[in-house]
């Protein structure tokens, strides 16, 4: 008998319909009982769904819990920054903690995503929300039960697979191979240099946003820069800078044309939910289309914790996200020039690229 062909070969829709639930979920939850202020929370917890979700089960685990435990660290860093009044200088370290402490995580894990994009997202928007010390125990309570809950999500495709698998066995996603992982990156000159490019990248982006005046949000500067520079082992490329631009300022535009319909917070829960369906649906495939489906997620919800006016949240996210790929371009052109110079690759553009 043959075997029907794979309809789910080149699009995960288990992957997608997984975070989409990771995500969502709680995000209803919190709308259930009344506790809006707290979304954010949840989305960086949910995001933990969506590491290693081509993985072996047991390794996928290991990836998942780490890179839970990695976003959840991330947002307590966030909320002590918060609580200790938030000054810039606090952001500033705060920010290179993290920086370095998700690059040398995400790059010995070998995980998709490899960028540090949400650990640093989940650090800045938490080092912003207005919380008070009686709050903690009720946001901690969230951010765990959140990050424990995706990793449920994440791992629940292993019963699945048990169960329907041998009959179906063209209706599942076929599995990576086991990635060999080793602590000796961490001693590389590859992943120091991808650290700093970070490192100074995300902190020039954010001194020079948080100097023009009239512009707010310069954080989403910083989120440009570490989302577009790539990743140990992957290529730099102008390409990639500009997609981060039109697919931002696209999404923008949805985000705030739905916004100023002033949506309910259930609505905001569906966007949540589909924008982390077809976000991750088109992530392998073209990354300015995913982000006119990541963008508006993000936006909703963070507005859910910290409303303000669509329109200027618009202008804010775009001119910030201009400013993060030009500085990202501009590091590109330093990194080659560099290379040119010393005659091999920097180890955040090596010609070896990954997804």
């Amino acid at each position: 008998m043959t075997t029907p062909a794979h309809s789910t070969r080149t699009i995960n829709l288990e992957g997608a319909a997984r975070a989409a639930i990771a995500g969502g979920a709680p995000l209803a939850l919190l709308i259930a009982l009344g506790m809006p202020g707290y979304a954010a929370f949840a989305m960086f917890a949910g995001f933990t769904a969506i590491f290693g979700a081509t993985e072996p089960y047991r390794q996928r685990a290991l990836t998942t819990g780490v890179a839970g435990a990695m976003q959840a660290i991330c947002m307590f860093a966030g909320l002590g920054v918060a609580l200790a009044g938030s000054q810039l200088w606090m952001q500033a370290v705060g920010l290179v903690l993290v920086l370095v402490f998700a690059v040398c995580t995400l790059s010995t894990l070998r995980t998709i995503p490899a960028q540090p994009i949400f650990p640093t997202f989940a650090f800045a928007v938490s080092a912003l929300v207005p919380v008070k010390p009686s709050d903690v125990p009720l946001v901690a309570t969230i951010i765990i039960g959140s990050v424990a809950w995706a990793w449920l999500v994440a791992m629940s495709g292993s019963v699945l697979r048990r169960v329907f698998h041998p009959r179906a066995p063209h209706r599942f996603r076929p599995l990576a191979a086991p990635k060999h992982r080793t602590l000796a990156v961490l001693g590389t000159p590859a992943l120091w240099e991808t650290v700093g490019l970070n490192v100074v990248g995300a902190l020039v982006a954010g001194a020079i946003a948080e100097g023009i005046p009239g512009l707010g949000h310069p954080y989403w500067a910083v989120i440009a820069v570490v989302s577009t520079l790539p990743a140990l082992r992957q290529r730099h490329t102008v390409l990639r800078a500009f997609q981060r631009v039109v697919g931002t300022v696209g999404g923008t535009v949805i985000a705030v044309g739905i916004l100023l319909l002033e949506p309910s917070a259930w609505w905001i829960v569906v966007i949540a939910v589909i924008g982390q369906f077809f976000a991750e649906i088109f992530v392998a495939r073209h990354y300015a289309v995913t982000l006119l489906f990541l963008t508006p997620l993000a936006l909703a919800v963070s507005w859910l914790s910290l409303p303000e006016a669509p329109e200027l949240l618009a202008l804010d996210r775009i001119a910030q996200t201009v400013l993060g790929a030009l500085v990202s371009v501009a590091l590109l052109l330093v990194g080659r020039g560099i290379e040119r110079r010393r005659g091999r690759a920097l180890g955040a553009t090596g010609a070896v690229r990954t997804v």
